[in-house]
């Protein structure tokens, strides 16, 4: 992983921990099984996955303790509720809004979420840092 992506992958970590209110260091180990470390674990190992490029044989290096299936299984999962369940689709954009924000633009370009899901998002000062 080059430089460039490893600020992003570290930018990333620090929203995920804002959003889901854990601390950085509990979702890249597999030790706790809480709802909202495993959702920000979720959010983490999708984004390395579909933005950074990061083959799944690999989240080990970046989750300690993380089988390849594992991250299979929470992508496809993160998918589907991406799809279901509103509240989940505006904490990812919201996220991508402040971690990535190339992503988020080329998102909006390609209509991926409604238009109006994306302008209804509750945009917070202090996910900023």
């Amino acid at each position: 992983m080059n430089l460039r992506n490893t600020e992003r992958m570290e930018v990333a970590k620090y929203v995920i921990s804002k959003i889901w209110d854990c601390e950085a260091l509990e979702f890249t180990q597999m030790k706790k099984r809480n709802s909202n470390i495993i959702n920000a674990r979720m959010f983490f190992i999708y984004y390395l996955w579909k933005y950074l490029e990061v083959p799944h044989i690999k989240m080990k290096n970046y989750i300690h303790g993380m089988h390849h299936a594992t991250s299979i299984y929470h992508c496809r999962k993160l998918e589907q509720e991406l799809d279901l369940y509103k509240d989940i689709r505006k904490k990812f954009i919201t996220f991508l809004y402040y971690s990535d924000n190339r992503e988020y633009v080329k998102m909006k370009i390609d209509m991926t979420f409604p238009l109006e899901v994306m302008e209804d998002l509750e945009l917070k000062p202090n996910y900023l840092y």
